[in-house]
């Protein structure tokens, strides 16, 4: 039903419909942020620069797209690139997510949506894999995506984005057991 829904928003975009990109930005604009948020460590302001750089994109390269697949895999795929092509240029030094991070509007949603994963263990955790298994467990267990949406999506075969997850859960459970990471 998304799929097609998808398609119908997509081509009255492509036919010059400018109330249909209203309604694309409102149905995926929450997910991308909230990705960019984890993968920004927090940094709600340059999660918000990035998801308005990844739109920008999507605008720009709409008409070059082709229904081959789910569109919401070709989302997060320019969502992915935004934010590795951003950290590869810029190293950014990992904050803790904190309430002073967030404004009031931001902070009840951004609560509701974060709520498991405040906790600071887990978020320390996370922050500490390397980049490419913190990014297949953000999709897999934040954004539910399957893994092999997740293959596509970062450009690897379907057992690499297993493994990925795989190890990153692995080290996961090891940083959370270690007593000196309390």
């Amino acid at each position: 039903m998304d799929m097609i829904q998808d398609w119908i928003i997509i081509n009255k975009i492509k036919m010059g419909d400018l109330d249909a990109w209203e309604a694309l930005v409102h149905k995926y604009y929450d997910e991308i942020y909230f990705y960019c948020v984890r993968r920004c460590y927090g940094d709600c302001d340059l999660a918000s620069d990035l998801t308005q750089d990844i739109f920008l994109k999507l605008v720009e390269n709409i008409s070059r797209y082709r229904f081959t697949g789910k569109f919401y895999n070709y989302l997060y795929t320019i969502a992915v690139n935004t934010c590795n092509n951003f950290f590869k240029k810029k190293h950014i030094t990992q904050i803790e997510l904190t309430d002073s991070l967030v404004s009031d509007s931001e902070n009840s949603l951004l609560n509701e949506v974060l709520h498991d994963e405040e906790k600071m263990l887990v978020k320390k955790a996370l922050d500490s894999l390397p980049d490419v298994q913190r990014e297949a467990v953000i999709l897999k267990y934040y954004h539910n995506l399957k893994v092999k949406d997740i293959a596509i999506i970062t450009g690897v075969g379907v057992s690499t984005a297993q493994s990925r997850i795989y190890q990153g859960l692995k080290k996961l459970e090891k940083v959370l057991e270690r007593e000196d990471f309390l």
